[in-house]
């Protein structure tokens, strides 16, 4: 049962990638083309992101490098891809207590946080596993295009359902889901990434493996987007949003256990991936490590 719990990981956060059907695109982009969901502006950064304390007790001595947790490691992956010129979260981070919240908007406050969340929310379906909501103003520049200029973010795991299936300690062969992994690739959409699915990356929508380090591609657009302000083959419609710039709309990213990922904006579905059976990996390579 838990071979299938970790096989559903993968399949939630890294499926092959198709696009929902709809009349409109969004900030998201379409999967395997050049896009972005949107950028914090500089004056943003570094982002204070803050740790709900109920993650302290699943850290221990040994998982800590550096002075940094798991979670903390992975925020420091995304600043050495920029490659020290800026910093995009401050590490370590500051904890937070606001992880009771009973809704998604209650979230939205004056904090930016990654949160257990002991119960669920009544607009999102139990099969998922995490969201990342994110709030902001349709903005466009002449090297990005249209997208959403960030301005509010939060990165929720779903504990009410999954408590006993994600772990903290390096998940590699084993049955449990690797929280650091999602955290890592749950980062890149908090910072304004899309999914990946020509290329290796951290943001690709399928791998095997427990992954807590991002690819040439990652390290190339996250530079595009905060160093150079500029993505190389961004088409004019690629971020095509349906509302008017200067218009704040909220996003919301849904990973599922069964393998969907959906995306929303302002609560219509413009984005759902699935499970590409072509893709299926070797079950063996999920069981645990003797």
């Amino acid at each position: 049962m838990r071979n299938l719990l970790f096989l559903s990981l993968f399949t939630l956060l890294f499926a092959a990638c198709k696009k929902q059907t709809t009349t409109s695109q969004s900030a998201l982009g379409s999967s395997g083309s050049a896009c972005l969901i949107g950028k914090w502006s500089d004056s943003s950064l570094p982002l204070t992101l803050k740790m709900s304390s109920d993650f302290s007790g699943d850290i221990t001595a040994g998982m800590m490098v550096g002075g940094l947790n798991p979670l903390e490691q992975m925020a420091k992956v995304w600043n050495d891809a920029v490659g020290g010129s800026k910093t995009l979260i401050t590490v370590p981070f500051p904890v937070t207590n606001n992880s009771g919240y009973s809704t998604t908007s209650a979230f939205r406050d004056s904090e930016i946080g990654i949160y257990k969340s002991p119960q669920w929310f009544s607009n999102v379906q139990t099969n998922v596993i995490a969201i990342t909501q994110y709030y902001g103003i349709v903005t466009s520049s002449a090297g990005l295009g249209q997208y959403v200029q960030l301005t509010h973010a939060d990165i929720i795991v779903n504990y009410r359902d999954y408590a006993s299936d994600l772990v903290m300690a390096n998940a590699i062969y084993q049955v449990d889901m690797d929280l650091p992994t999602v955290v890592l690739h749950e980062m890149g959409h908090l910072l304004g990434l899309c999914h990946e699915s020509t290329k290796p990356s951290i943001m690709a929508p399928y791998y095997s493996t427990t992954q807590r380090t991002v690819q040439n591609f990652d390290r190339t657009r996250i530079q595009d987007i905060y160093i150079n302000n500029y993505i190389s083959g961004l088409g004019a419609n690629t971020n095509a949003i349906s509302v008017p710039e200067g218009t704040e709309v909220k996003g919301m990213i849904e990973l599922h256990k069964d393998g969907t990922c959906a995306h929303y904006e302002n609560g219509k579905k413009v984005y759902e991936h699935h499970l590409d059976l072509s893709r299926k990996p070797d079950i063996a390579m999920f069981k645990k490590h003797k």
